[in-house]
């Protein structure tokens, strides 16, 4: 369509075959995901480069490109958007990893969980 054929009647007709937001998304609103951690372009170490604590996406907004809102796993959102770069998808969700246990009583340990802020009393038998 030429541009002096647009009108007011065929102006949406005009932006058909733009295919900015066609392209697929990687992730789904509410799958669960680590964040990259900062490090500066040729930084170095044997500190893993995500975070050990995981966030579920909460929004995806459409951009270009596309840009994702977060929560972490309690339900408090986390101010800014995130790249699809600066995600990584969790293959396992529900595993956390332990690390150290604190006390222990008959068949419970009280255990400091990695990443996390919380301890908690689990069963000895969860404990891999």
């Amino acid at each position: 369509m030429k541009p002096c054929e647009v009108n007011a009647q065929t102006h949406l007709d005009a932006y058909t075959h733009i295919a900015l937001f066609d392209k697929k998304h990687r992730f789904n609103v509410g799958d669960v995901v680590r964040i990259s951690k900062y490090k500066s372009i040729f930084a170095k170490g044997y500190t893993s480069n995500w975070s050990s604590e995981l966030f579920k996406i909460a929004k995806l907004q459409v951009t270009n490109p596309v840009t994702y809102l977060l929560e972490d796993m309690k339900g408090k959102p986390i101010l800014g958007g995130f790249y699809e770069q600066e995600l990584q998808k969790v293959k396992y969700p529900d595993v956390y990893l332990v690390e150290r246990v604190l006390r222990r009583k008959n068949d419970k340990v009280y255990v400091k969980w990695w990443g996390l802020n919380e301890n908690s009393w689990i069963d000895k038998n969860n404990i891999v």
